[in-house]
């Protein structure tokens, strides 16, 4: 079975307070998709068949605080399940 992300699968939230405020920060979404070109019906498999990645095993996301403006990267650890998100076949 595939591993998945349970945040951005909607299964959990981020949950991270900020570590400067301590308030509840936001999820912005995944901090590749913020980084690389626009690709909306590329196969997220490809990228966690990867076995040089830092984040094997964790989709990393950017959480953002919208009381102090902190933001920083979040690694979500993958959980085994099927995909919610993108295109049904």
């Amino acid at each position: 079975m595939p591993s998945i992300c349970p945040v951005c699968n909607g299964m959990q939230n981020l949950g991270t307070p900020c570590p400067r405020c301590s308030k509840s920060m936001e999820d912005y979404g995944q901090l590749h998709s913020l980084l690389a070109p626009y690709a909306p019906y590329e196969e997220d498999e490809l990228l966690q068949q990867s076995n040089d990645s830092v984040y094997e095993g964790y989709c990393q996301h950017l959480a953002c605080c919208p009381h102090c403006n902190f933001s920083m990267p979040v690694k979500v650890s993958l959980v085994p399940g099927t995909s919610t998100v993108g295109p049904t076949p």
